[in-house]
């Protein structure tokens, strides 16, 4: 098998976990993967203490920390347009399969998603074959990507929820946490629409 980042051959590991629970098989080569380093556990609550946003999000675990390995593989993958990428994480996704809660991707503006032809989340959980369901949309096609962090955090709520969610526990998923906010506003509208818990998990923390 070819690894989907450096391309070298590699040979599986052969394990009873794999022949006997159908686990996938590895996409990425054991050097390649070591690469990776996985987030530590930090308080996400600090910086948005006293502000309207406080605790609407009850709980925030990211996967892995943003180090220049993962930089190079996130562009790759949402600006390179290469979804074979989401591969390597599904093992990393796949435990979601077991959580109770409602399973709800952070969206794209509909014209977004035309531009850059997929949703990196969506396709996160696919390929980890987990549930979801779309119960958020996006009210304007703008980016976070060049704002300053106090932009980010005093910006306008731009999510709206389309379906009901009364009394649901809701798991947000998104790919990349930087300040907060867009877990916090999808967290914050979903709350004022009923829901009586929402938690959070994203693949990468900044």
């Amino acid at each position: 098998m070819n690894c989907l980042t450096c391309s070298s051959l590699f040979l599986e590991t052969s394990s009873w976990q794999r022949l006997f629970f159908m686990r996938q098989a590895e996409v990425i080569c054991s050097k390649c993967k070591s690469k990776f380093e996985k987030a530590k556990d930090i308080e996400h609550e600090t910086q948005w203490i006293g502000t309207l946003y406080e605790g609407a999000l009850d709980s925030l675990t990211s996967i892995y920390d943003y180090n220049e390995w993962m930089k190079q593989i996130y562009r790759q993958y949402k600006f390179q347009h290469d979804i074979e990428l989401a591969k390597i994480f599904a093992q990393d996704l796949r435990h979601l399969q077991k959580v109770q809660d409602l399973i709800v991707p952070i969206p794209l503006h509909p014209e977004m998603l035309i531009e850059r032809t997929f949703s990196q989340v969506d396709q996160l959980l696919l390929a980890a074959n987990v549930q979801f369901k779309h119960v958020l949309s996006k009210m304007r096609n703008s980016s976070q990507v060049k704002k300053s962090k106090n932009e980010r955090m005093t910006s306008e709520i731009n999510f709206e929820v389309c379906t009901n969610v009364q009394n649901q526990s809701i798991l947000l998923v998104d790919d990349l946490y930087t300040t907060g906010t867009t877990l916090r506003h999808a967290a914050f509208v979903l709350k004022q629409a009923g829901a009586q818990k929402v938690n959070g998990i994203t693949l990468i923390r900044a």
